[in-house]
């Protein structure tokens, strides 16, 4: 199941209504909601604002749990899809966070960010679409 809305900041808040309601339904932790919100926001900020720079077009939100083998931890997998200008945020460096903030160039706290709060990150280009999936574990409640 996924929600495909306009590539716009002003979709944040019912994409997160989604993300909500479809990760309850599948039985995520309520301590990690927090967590699935913000890497959420993250991504629908990147997405709105650089995705399609010559005009408007969509993103998809989508979510599932995965668990590879019985007794295995399952694991809460958050994807988002845009139809936009290829780009992979992960190809780039991992900002210094221990630099002076005047020193630090402006951008890439937010993937750094979600790199923080999930357990696994990947990026694919599909054809004409960019494919970005967050991986958390469901007994991470921390």
């Amino acid at each position: 199941m996924t929600l495909r809305i306009p590539a716009t900041l002003d979709s944040l808040a019912g994409a997160q209504a989604f993300l909500r309601e479809r990760s309850t339904a599948l039985g995520v932790p309520e301590l990690l909601l927090g967590r699935l919100e913000l890497i959420l926001e993250e991504l629908v900020v990147n997405i709105g604002s650089y995705a399609y720079p010559d005009g408007e077009g969509d993103m998809e939100v989508g979510c599932e749990v995965l668990q590879e083998e019985p007794g295995t931890s399952a694991m809460l997998c958050i994807i988002l899809r845009d139809w936009g200008v290829p780009f992979d945020p992960l190809g780039k460096e991992s900002p210094d966070v221990d630099a002076d903030i005047e020193a630090r160039p402006v951008g890439g706290l937010g993937i750094y960010l979600i790199r923080e709060l999930t357990d696994h990150c990947a990026y694919q280009r599909n054809g004409d679409a960019n494919e970005f999936r967050a991986y958390l574990s469901m007994e991470d409640t921390q």
